[in-house]
């Protein structure tokens, strides 16, 4: 029996964008269905001849694979949902940590278990999501953003790539036409 998963397909049976092999401690059972809420999200394209024809193509492209953990005992916070993209700009501010854009897997969810969301990984790579508690995500995907990058979203966003919590100010468009530039993307810890 093959341990490698079979390649990802989108409902029309293209193929979907390389999800990175790189799932360390993502359980298998939620990185499927972060996948499969992935699948769903690509249908909702905004232009089918942009480099990115959905947010989810990019993070499908772009993303890695992260296994939630618990907040770091040593920064005192209270969790911020539904702030999610205000709350990781001021900790990668604050803390000097990476800001990411993806998606995480909430059990539970209606009507999908994918949220956009944004997150921080700490020095050492793990996880810090100012928004969620501690074990309500079960599996985050998403691209992790260079400060510059970061610090020239469009005016006027809390997020850098998707809608954010303004869905009236719609995605970075340009991003999604054309691709990330290549100072974009923050080598990983």
């Amino acid at each position: 029996m093959s341990t490698h998963p079979a390649p990802a397909v989108a409902p029309d049976g293209a193929p979907l964008p390389a999800l990175r092999a790189q799932t360390a401690g993502v359980p298998d059972a939620a990185r499927r269905e972060l996948t499969d809420g992935l699948r769903l999200l690509r249908q909702l394209a905004l232009d089918p001849d942009w480099r990115h024809p959905t947010f989810a193509d990019l993070v499908c492209e772009h993303g890695r694979w992260y296994p939630p953990a618990p907040w770091p005992a040593e920064q005192e916070w209270t969790h911020t949902p539904g702030r999610c993209f205000e709350a990781a700009h001021t900790w990668a501010d604050r803390a000097g940590w990476t800001y990411v854009e993806g998606y995480a897997l909430v059990p539970g969810t209606w009507p999908l278990a994918t949220i956009e969301h944004a997150w921080c990984l700490t020095d050492t790579g793990a996880v810090a999501d100012p928004a969620l508690p501690d074990g309500l995500a079960t599996a985050y995907l998403g691209v992790p953003l260079t400060d510059a990058f970061r610090r020239g979203r469009p005016a006027g966003h809390d997020a850098v790539l998707t809608h954010g919590s303004n869905l009236t100010l719609g995605p970075n468009t340009a991003v999604l036409r054309t691709g990330l530039p290549p100072h974009a993307l923050e080598d990983p810890p």
